[in-house]
């Protein structure tokens, strides 16, 4: 999980809207076990700052016309995908999440999210930053990270600066010639990777024949060629 990085936003992008909860979930047409979700979960819902071609001086695209970055304060320490998802679902815009949990640790997370002609909503699973405290500790050396707050990347249009914001999250770079979605679905597939070599890994510790150990272990050694192509950097 990569460290957390927050970015100083522009006051020219300073929106610092409360957003009700209901009408987010209304929006969003969900049942009531996402309802109690927004209910037990969220404090508050604050549409912190708008990125756009208006609001930050840079060239559009036509994939994507504005991100919005919104601070959510939780009641406790959980927050639910469902929640974001039923938020990012109403909003047709990308959404970069900067989420303070009860014990006033912060952390980042966002998906990516893809918005088609028809205004159908396509999301990735979630990306998270680690968490790390938001105010230092009076007896602590440590500094009070999220206050040296990082400059927004220097890019040619919109598109460029979401998927740069976005990266910072993610848990492996781009490959040379390699496109958002492409390394998107290389992600989802080390995931399924490792997951597969987890249940081999237990298959071949609780089996007793030889014959087959060895079949068991060409299968692993295969899932291990397959992650090393899909985890290198080049």
């Amino acid at each position: 999980m990569p460290s957390a990085i927050f970015y100083k936003y522009p006051k020219t992008t300073e929106v610092n809207r409360t957003l009700p909860k209901s009408k987010l979930y209304e929006q969003g047409k969900v049942n009531s076990a996402i309802r109690e979700l927004f209910v037990t979960q969220v404090e508050q819902i604050t549409w912190a700052n708008k990125l756009s071609v208006q609001t930050l001086n840079i060239e559009a695209h036509e994939q994507i016309k504005e991100i919005q970055i919104f601070s959510i304060v939780l009641k406790g320490d959980e927050l639910s995908d469902e929640v974001l998802q039923t938020i990012d679902k109403a909003i047709l815009h990308p959404i970069i999440f900067e989420i303070t949990a009860h014990n006033q640790n912060m952390r980042t997370t966002a998906c990516f999210k893809e918005v088609g002609i028809n205004g159908g909503v396509t999301l990735s699973e979630y990306y998270c930053s680690r968490w790390q405290k938001r105010l230092s500790i009076s007896n602590s050396q440590e500094p009070d990270n999220i206050d040296e707050r990082q400059s927004l990347p220097l890019t040619l249009n919109i598109k460029v600066l979401y998927e740069q914001l976005l990266a910072s999250l993610l848990p492996y770079p781009l490959k040379e010639h390699e496109t958002f979605p492409e390394l998107i679905k290389r992600i989802d597939a080390i995931k399924l990777l490792n997951k597969q070599q987890q249940q081999i890994t237990k298959k071949l510790s609780n089996e007793k024949q030889f014959k087959n150990k060895v079949k068991i272990n060409a299968e692993l050694k295969q899932i291990k060629q397959e992650l090393k192509q899909l985890t290198l950097s080049v």
